[in-house]
């Protein structure tokens, strides 16, 4: 594994997601570092704290700060990321809200069914990226929308699919 400052395209794509998330004035001057992992080279971007930045780069650690995301073709978020960026974020287009019901299924990796969806923005596109909350405002997943809009509310379709869920490392744990 490689510990590394992030290299500047990929700070630039790191901080439009930030941006995107609303996150972007939490994270302004806080260290980020990226490991890259395996043969495949994932670049998984973590946050860490200001006195170990340069450390990290220097050794070869088995895990190095809290992992926020990972840099694909887009910036994903880890569940860890959602949660900072649901806590100290500004709650934007790109965030759902779910019922209690809902909350249950997907914290055990289901998908979302349109009449489970409480609160959504009618700007969201197909194929987008959300951070899916609970009524409490806790991010519990993140997601990919199936529609836009307003059809993200369709009764009897699976409009969310979950792609990482909080619930995925207690079931894990097994």
């Amino acid at each position: 594994m490689i510990c590394r400052q992030p290299a500047k395209e990929e700070q630039t794509q790191i901080n439009r997601a930030l941006d995107r998330w609303g996150a972007f004035d939490f994270f302004k001057h806080k260290p980020l570092i990226i490991q890259q992992v395996g043969t495949k080279k994932k670049k998984v971007v973590c946050l860490v704290t200001g006195g170990i930045e340069k450390a990290v780069q220097v050794m070869d650690p088995y895990s190095a700060g809290l992992a926020i995301g990972e840099l694909k073709k887009q910036f994903v978020p880890s569940i860890a990321g959602a949660d900072l960026f649901a806590r100290y974020g500004e709650r934007n287009k790109f965030y759902i809200v779910v019922g209690d019901q809902a909350e249950k299924l997907v914290l055990y990796g289901r998908d979302i069914m349109g009449e489970s969806i409480v609160e959504a923005s009618d700007a969201l596109d197909e194929n987008e990226l959300v951070i899916v909350l609970n009524k409490a405002l806790d991010a519990i997943a993140v997601g990919r929308t199936r529609f836009a809009g307003s059809s993200l509310f369709q009764k009897g379709r699976v409009t969310v699919t979950t792609i990482a869920d909080a619930g995925y490392y207690l079931r894990e744990e097994g």
